[in-house]
């Protein structure tokens, strides 16, 4: 018989092993856990140590991608000046050759060396992912927005996520943070938007993208680089928030407050699921069936991976997690008809251009039944409010011009040239397969629009190949949904419409409006950004993207994986994207095709025409912001400006 004693000692032996393993591996700490602090999910994310060989392989494909098919490789190594964008010089080839010469505490922080290089870009489409490290959500529970209150824009705190972290009161929602770790809490802001942000190249865009308007977004889950939400491990622990809250009974617009105090705000971890210790965690979210490769030959790529890369299903928490921001996305387009003064005002809100194609014929179908409704409804002007649309189909955006306008003149594109890439659209001419198809070039038959190539002066490089211009063929859009033809838009012109935009209208949504802009001189109201400087009204025009787990499924189908110039699959669950095909301003017999980058719209300032700014009432109250919109509207106060 065991004594008591002898339970008591085996209990005791198996807690101190426990607590052993525990702290000899800090994931195991955190296994099972819906929070944490931000040293915990630090020591865990910091567990893994760095590797050469996959720093190697890592380097190798990223080179590979932006020297051969990042199409502004070059003129980012020495952009044009062009005044309202801001621009560093990035060098990425020298960048990773000083990346890979470090020798890194941690896998961590060479892969956050990677991503960050290429954010420095401020091109959206050219990101970094490494799965393995955005795992953890990393939340400030007070989070801010930016308003007008009586003509001062101010830092607001916008709601508290009292969730997370207990401490969070309610009551600090309205009030306004005046300092954030001693520095003025607006200069803070500005700052952090102009050195943290790559989302664009516009301060004003970055300003937007970095601060929360609850109610008002789309469902962007970009978490880079937010001030309040992160997917990577912040650079502090705390911060300090100096506020101001209005006095009992009176309202923030009242400006009536009690004294100031300051208030340190921790991150807070929201922990990922199903994993026990470091090594499940590293099994599930960070290992690759894709090992470094010592032979360039016979490799095999995983295609259920790189699907499941392609399709997002990497995360343990995605933006529908609890209390994510943005999890209600609603529908990819929505007619709403204002009332009272307004009812001769009507709001397209158009969320999203990544239309499935299933749902490519409701897409048609409801923008046609929209248009056809306010017509019927006495519908006099009308808004576009393309804020935080982050793009998608270029046919769905084609198709949404020429319902108002008929048509539209094509925009000069092309695609930068490599002998690899040569080969590549040679066998998916000859397999007549892939995307790369669906491009022409009128007066290049098959895949001489490619070949046949034209070179131009990019950055301090004088002969970069690029293709022959060539348009985009909708064939496919064509084939999978049928127009309504006996809708054409003879009621409103382009004086009658407004694009309403926070910046946050990137890749095909900027090509949308800046065609609409240029091309059909719709005027554009800014939403937001730092006040007193001209706003752009889109970000990361560039043209066209694709990404790493795409393109090598690609590369399997036209049987061209072991090309011996291809990129090979990162040896980590990552992925990468990049801008392909570059789009240039619309060129006229005046101003003919010349291939200069001064054309190109990623390197371009539109500004818009007119600025709205959140105030106290609109912040999170969407069809008041319209109204005050649609106010601007009926008196003619935001004329186009040539």
């Amino acid at each position: 018989m065991v004594s008591i004693t002898s339970k008591k000692l085996v209990s005791l032996t198996a807690i101190c092993l426990l607590s052993t393993v525990v702290a000899l591996d800090p994931c195991a700490a955190l296994a099972g856990k819906s929070t944490a602090s931000l040293q915990d999910a630090m020591a865990c994310l910091d567990y893994f140590k760095f590797d050469k060989e996959i720093a190697a392989q890592t380097v190798d494909t990223i080179r590979k991608i932006t020297n051969e098919l990042y199409v502004f490789n070059e003129v980012a190594a020495s952009p044009p000046s062009v005044p309202g964008l801001s621009m560093p010089a990035v060098n990425i080839s020298y960048g990773l050759d000083l990346i890979l010469k470090e020798q890194w505490d941690s896998d961590r922080k060479f892969q956050e060396a990677i991503a960050l290089l290429l954010d420095k870009v401020q091109d959206a489409h050219l990101s970094y992912s490494p799965f393995c490290y955005r795992q953890f959500v990393f939340w400030q529970p007070i989070q801010l927005n930016s308003l007008l209150r009586n003509k001062r824009l101010i830092a607001n705190v916008a709601y508290v996520k009292d969730d997370i972290w207990p401490e969070a009161k309610a009551e600090w929602v309205g009030c306004e943070v005046t300092q954030i770790d001693d520095m003025e809490a607006m200069e803070m802001i500005v700052n952090y938007a102009v050195n943290n942000n790559g989302e664009s190249k516009d301060v004003n865009t970055c300003f937007n993208n970095i601060m929360n308007t609850k109610s008002y977004f789309h469902g962007w889950d970009d978490g880079a680089d937010d001030l309040g939400y992160h997917r990577f491990l912040p650079a502090q622990e705390f911060h300090n928030y100096t506020m101001r809250c209005p006095k009992k009974g009176t309202f923030p617009i009242d400006e009536d407050y009690d004294e100031p105090f300051t208030v340190t705000i921790p991150w807070i971890a929201q922990v990922p699921k199903n994993f026990n210790n470091a090594d499940d965690y590293w099994n599930r979210y960070c290992k690759s069936s894709h090992q470094p490769h010592h032979q360039k030959r016979n490799i095999h790529y995983d295609l259920h991976e790189l699907h499941s890369i392609y399709d997002g299903e990497v995360f343990s928490l995605s933006s529908g997690a609890t209390n994510a921001v943005g999890s209600n996305k609603g529908p990819y387009i929505d007619f709403i008809q204002l009332e009272n003064e307004y009812k001769t005002v009507g709001v397209i809100d158009i969320q999203s251009f990544s239309i499935k194609t299933e749902d490519r014929q409701s897409f048609v179908d409801d923008l046609v039944a929209g248009l056809e409704t306010f017509e019927k409804n006495g519908v006099e002007k009308v808004i576009l409010d393309l804020s935080s649309n982050g793009g998608g189909d270029a046919c769905a955006g084609e198709f949404l011009i020429s319902t108002f306008f008929n048509s539209t003149p094509d925009y000069p594109s092309d695609i930068k040239h490599s002998p690899f890439l040569e080969r590549v659209v040679k066998k998916a001419f000859e397999t007549d397969n892939t995307k790369w198809v669906d491009y022409k070039s009128e007066g290049h038959p098959g895949s001489t629009w490619f070949t046949q190539t034209n070179e131009y002066t990019r950055g301090e490089k004088t002969n970069v190949k690029f293709s022959q211009p060539v348009t985009l063929s909708c064939s496919s859009w064509d084939d999978t949904v049928k127009v309504p033809g006996h809708y054409k838009n003879n009621k409103w012109k382009s004086s009658d419409l407004l694009i309403l935009s926070d910046g946050r209208c990137g890749s095909t949504c900027a090509i949308v409006a800046s065609r609409l802009r240029l091309s059909h001189k719709v005027p554009a109201m800014g939403l937001g950004g730092i006040r007193g400087n001209r706003m752009q009204f889109a970000s990361f025009p560039g043209g066209e993207s694709d990404r790493l787990s795409s393109f090598l499924m690609d590369l399997a189908v036209l049987e061209l994986s072991e090309d011996p110039d291809a990129p090979v699959p990162f040896p980590e669950l990552a992925d990468m994207g990049w801008t392909f095909r570059e789009v240039y301003k619309p060129s006229s017999t005046d101003k003919p095709f010349t291939g200069s980058e001064t054309d190109l719209l990623e390197y371009s300032a539109i500004n818009a025409d007119c600025r709205m700014h959140f105030d106290d009432f609109n912040m999170d109250d969407v069809k008041r912001l319209w109204s005050d919109v649609a106010r601007v509207v009926i008196n003619n106060q935001c004329p186009l400006i040539e």
